[in-house]
């Protein structure tokens, strides 16, 4: 068991684990997370990072804080500074209560003053006695100052150890909804994550979107966007919610985030050789100025291996956000080939090819991201016990006082900080004077 200790309070430990625990947000920083980022961005990346991409995904980097590794890193973490803390406390508890003598460096003085008196007058100055030792008076001024270090160290087990069990029981998930549109508790979402000790995330009831708001600003950049949602219940309750850009949505212990995309979504009926019609949504991000189109593609989609690339404008004269009257164009290509276009309009239709598009209409559609963790209010408490240690460390420092016999009935007076003691320079001279008068320390 001691060795086991000595392990994890090595200085060579401690090190290593401080810097994997940097390396892995350095890596989440620079590599692109599965769960934040969109498809979009991960294929461009991809595409840039070949050779870092295998690597990624042979090693999972795209979920870093749910990997196992960052577990480990974490747990390590924790039973090291778990073993410091409990050394801290215990030298802190033997400064407390035990104190030692005096030390080589004390500021010493000598009052006419019995040990008896001397010691009422501290105490009565802000002192605190802690007894008899060794034939010597001891007092002590802020004695919770050493517990700064041991509230330190606690607080980051505190913060550890909640983020050891978020990384551990976390589940979060993505779903894209257009106006009017329903998410069902046995759909899949389209982007999911879940930690070790965690199943995938399944929502307690079915949401539906009920409308997408959204402001810009006059360099076109969102200023407001939120999206009143509804929950429908299994036993045919339903309740209407808000969730905005900075305004979380907690329903039944499941926090709703809104994300910062969204768009329109183009309902497209295709009709094709078979004479089979089929709706199919087509979703695209806002763009980011009403004369630049936003772009998407979507693979396969008819089924016979083309390749439907689409884009669209917000309003087809190209001139405003404010007015939504959408110019949808459609590119089918086959075997890297172009085999024709369409511009459509909502009611429009058209041919490419054997296949007849129609535009039955559009909605916009919104991001939500959908978050159940355990710990969050312990990594806060931990943040406010690591302040709390601070505090104490840093601005409450103890000094200590030791009261010997001297000469002529006289008294002795030892005097020392436990830290920094060049800020208090000058109170021991101030004691000396409030003792010899016999009055307040100034």
């Amino acid at each position: 068991m001691e060795r086991i200790e000595r392990f994890f309070l090595a200085r060579g430990t401690v090190i290593s684990l401080i810097l994997l625990a940097l390396c892995a947000i350095a890596l989440a920083a620079f590599i692109p997370q599965r769960f934040l980022t969109s498809p979009e961005e991960m294929l461009a990346w991809q595409s840039a990072h070949p050779l870092l991409c295998r690597w990624s995904n042979l090693l999972g980097l795209h979920h870093i804080y749910t990997h196992p590794g960052f577990a480990l890193i974490l747990a390590g973490g924790t039973i090291s500074l778990a073993l410091s803390t409990r050394h801290q406390a215990l030298a802190a508890w033997q400064r407390t209560v035990l104190p030692a003598g005096c030390m080589a460096g004390d500021r010493r003085f000598s009052v006419a003053r019995t040990p008896e008196e001397v010691s009422r007058l501290l105490m009565a100055n802000g002192f605190i006695g802690q007894g008899t030792f060794d034939g010597e008076i001891r007092l002590v001024r802020h004695p919770w100052g050493y517990w700064g270090n041991t509230l330190l160290h606690f607080g980051m087990v505190l913060t550890i150890v909640a983020s050891l069990c978020i990384a551990l029981t976390q589940q979060q998930g993505v779903i894209h909804l257009a106006e009017g549109a329903i998410h069902y508790p046995s759909r899949p979402l389209l982007r999911e994550e879940h930690g070790l000790l965690a199943g995938p995330l399944h929502l307690p009831d079915a949401v539906r979107l009920n409308r997408v708001s959204y402001r810009f600003g006059q360099d076109f950049a969102v200023r407001e966007l939120t999206s009143t949602l509804t929950f429908l219940s299994d036993n045919g309750i339903a309740e209407t919610r808000t969730v905005a850009i900075n305004r979380i949505l907690n329903h039944r212990g499941i926090r709703f985030y809104q994300g910062v995309e969204f768009g329109h979504a183009f309902f497209v009926e295709v009709t094709g050789p078979t004479g089979e019609p089929k709706v199919f949504q087509l979703q695209f991000m806002h763009p980011d100025r009403p004369d630049l189109p936003s772009y998407n593609d979507f693979p396969n989609l008819l089924g016979d291996g083309s390749l439907v690339r689409a884009k669209y404008l917000v309003d087809g004269e190209e001139k405003s956000f404010d007015r939504v009257s959408p110019l949808l164009t459609l590119r089918l290509d086959r075997d890297g080939q172009e085999v024709g276009r369409l511009p459509l309009q909502p009611g429009g239709e058209g041919a490419i090819g054997q296949y007849r598009f129609r535009l039955l209409g559009f909605a916009p559609w919104s991001r939500l991201i959908m978050v159940n963790v355990t710990g969050m209010p312990l990594i806060f408490a931990g943040f406010f016990v690591i302040c709390l240690g601070g505090v104490l460390h840093y601005f409450t420092p103890p000094r200590q006082v030791s009261l010997a016999e001297g000469g002529a009935g006289g008294t002795t007076v030892s005097w020392r900080a436990a830290r920094f003691s060049g800020f208090y320079r000058d109170e021991p001279d101030s004691l000396k004077r409030m003792v010899d008068c016999g009055g307040t320390h100034g």
